[in-house]
């Protein structure tokens, strides 16, 4: 029994053209699912917010290599621009947030970061009222951000200058959905007394490299010592010696002082092991020889 039994060529054809125009359709949606949509998802998606970096990171460049800077004093800081909450100081908070915070407490403060699974405890969600180890007051989130919180993962910021720092607490403190209790006024009159009575020394700064440079230059290596009399039968190494006689200063206060010095450190100071074995006359001759020589 054949088709053509049931339809005639004209029919056969009229469902042959269906045939073709409902897989071309099926085509059509398919390449319309598969790569239209995904363009238009894509259009549609936010824009990702600027990279985060570490604090003192550079880019591409050895986050060690930074540009020399001179030190400089930082005057102290006037309570009342500090000590309440601000536009300005909200901003500079969320910048401060963004470079120091992020990784482990997460954009919004939730203790989500990238890095919070590797902590232990976790870092800390600012959106929560539990666990505030110095409380949700200004003194208390200012004292954890320049202090840290001793077995945990979060560090001191006490690099960051003063007002900075409270920029940091006020925005802290914008994070919170909870209602924070009352400020204690002891706690807040302590602080600003301490930002009006006391300024900042930041140092001189120079890149990893050229400090190890400055060290090589600087460095002077020690003459080699005299082998004669008692130094020549217990030295191995005259140059390491010489150079631990010029680093130590213990061996300096006398006969004893240097016999005690030298047994605690040998061979690795270069004497032989045999000098532990030195008479107290010999020490002493050893030390008027080293002590002229040096």
């Amino acid at each position: 029994m054949k088709i053509e039994d049931y339809a005639s060529p004209e029919e056969l054809k009229r469902l042959a053209a269906v045939f073709m125009t409902v897989v071309a359709g099926i085509s059509v949606v398919a390449l319309f699912e598969f790569i239209v949509v995904p363009s238009l998802r894509m259009a549609n998606r936010p824009e990702a917010g600027p990279e985060v970096l570490p604090q003192g990171a550079t880019g591409w460049l050895d986050p060690t290599e930074y540009p020399p800077m001179k030190g400089y004093r930082i005057p102290p800081v006037d309570p009342k621009t500090v000590m309440t909450s601000s536009p300005a100081l909200l901003k500079r908070g969320q910048e401060l947030f963004a470079k120091n915070c992020v990784q482990c407490h997460g954009p919004s403060g939730l203790g989500d970061g990238p890095a919070a699974s590797t902590a232990d405890p976790r870092p800390r969600n600012f959106s929560q009222p539990q666990g505030w180890k110095n409380g949700t007051g200004l003194a208390g989130i200012f004292k954890t951000i320049s202090t840290g919180i001793p077995g945990s993962a979060m560090a001191a910021f006490d690099y960051i200058p003063t007002k900075d720092r409270m920029a940091l607490v006020h925005y802290v403190q914008s994070l919170a959905t909870f209602k924070r209790p009352p400020e204690d006024p002891a706690a807040l009159a302590a602080l600003a007394k301490s930002f009006a009575t006391a300024g900042e020394w930041v140092p001189n700064k120079i890149p990893v490299s050229l400090a190890m440079t400055k060290f090589e230059e600087e460095y002077v290596m020690p003459e080699p010592l005299v082998l004669s009399g008692v130094a020549g039968r217990i030295i191995e190494d005259p140059v390491r010696a010489a150079v631990w006689l010029r680093n130590s200063t213990a061996w300096r206060q006398g006969p004893s002082a240097l016999a005690q010095a030298v047994a605690a450190q040998v061979p690795g100071n270069g004497f032989k092991i045999s000098a532990t074995r030195l008479s107290a006359n010999e020490w002493a001759a050893l030390f008027a020889q080293l002590r002229k020589s040096s």
